[in-house]
């Protein structure tokens, strides 16, 4: 799977700016998929100029259009790609211990929100004459022959966290600010169920919850009782066979969004899982079902 981040950061095709793990970039998709599966071990945030694509996760899907910002938390998501237009935004990438370091220096005080958010890993950002002006005066940067100094930079990033946990707009971003803020640690549980369907490798995962790989294994195994391994297979196959019993998804499509690396490799687990062969399986759910 490709790390946007890392494939942005590492390149020279994409009009950028970076601090550390802190990146602008005026991002247009070299990627010709229909449809393929991302990943970034950072937040990112989106203000789409021209085109649209749209996000899928586990929950729902979010439909990026020209005029659309969106928050994108750190993790993995199925992009579906449209040609009738290019498809230009401006990403700006955030790491949780930034956005933690900018609540601790202006010792932020969160207003208390009646409202409670089961936010999933995609939050559209409502646009106000500020926001807009913010994702603007970021644009405004790239014709310039030289690129701004590193700590006016830093200061383009604070602003854009200090603007959405203070405005009152985006109440759902800054409760996702609170919750990065007030966890020790990110949590490991959380990470996987809400990304196992991808086919991320085990050091990706890690990276992911910020472990290196071999805390990762030592906590998974303590947390879930079985090897990081043997818990993605059971998780995806679950999620497969879901799929088959409830979905009008082809066999490839099914693969594919539950994170199987080929069609051999799942036919064998399957079957092995299951008793069956997942096209045979599929004929009995379709039999039953009519």
């Amino acid at each position: 799977m490709i790390n946007v981040h890392d494939l942005i950061s590492n390149s020279r095709m994409f009009k950028k700016f970076q601090v550390d793990e802190l990146l602008f970039c005026e991002y247009k998709c070299p990627i010709e998929q229909k449809e393929l599966s991302l990943w970034s071990h950072t937040n990112g945030f989106l203000y789409v100029i021209s085109g649209k694509k749209k996000y899928k996760t586990m929950r729902g899907e979010y439909m990026a259009e020209e005029g659309h910002a969106l928050l994108i938390k750190k993790g993995a998501n199925i992009v579906e790609q449209y040609y009738e237009k290019v498809y230009c935004m401006l990403v700006i990438f955030v790491p949780d211990d930034f956005i933690k370091s900018v609540i601790e220096k202006y010792k932020i005080e969160f207003v208390k929100n009646k409202n409670k958010f089961d936010s999933d890993k995609i939050i559209y950002l409502n646009l106000d004459e500020i926001l807009s002006t913010y994702f603007m005066s970021i644009f405004s940067y790239f014709p310039k022959p030289d690129p701004p100094p590193k700590n006016l930079l830093k200061l383009k990033f604070e602003e854009l966290i200090l603007n959405l946990i203070s405005n009152n707009n985006n109440p759902e971003a800054a409760e996702y600010f609170k919750e990065i803020f007030t966890s020790n640690k990110v949590s490991i549980k959380e990470i996987m169920e809400e990304n196992f369907p991808f086919n991320l490798r085990l050091d990706e995962y890690a990276r992911l919850c910020c472990r290196s790989l071999s805390s990762f294994k030592r906590e998974f195994q303590n947390i879930f009782g079985v090897s990081p391994g043997k818990w993605l297979t059971q998780k995806r196959l679950e999620h497969a066979k879901y799929l088959i019993e409830y979905s009008s998804k082809t066999m490839d499509e099914i693969i594919f969004y539950s994170g199987f690396k080929n069609q051999s490799h799942f036919i064998k687990v399957f079957k092995e899982k299951f008793g069956t062969t997942p096209s045979r399986f599929k004929r009995k759910s379709e039999a039953i079902n009519h």
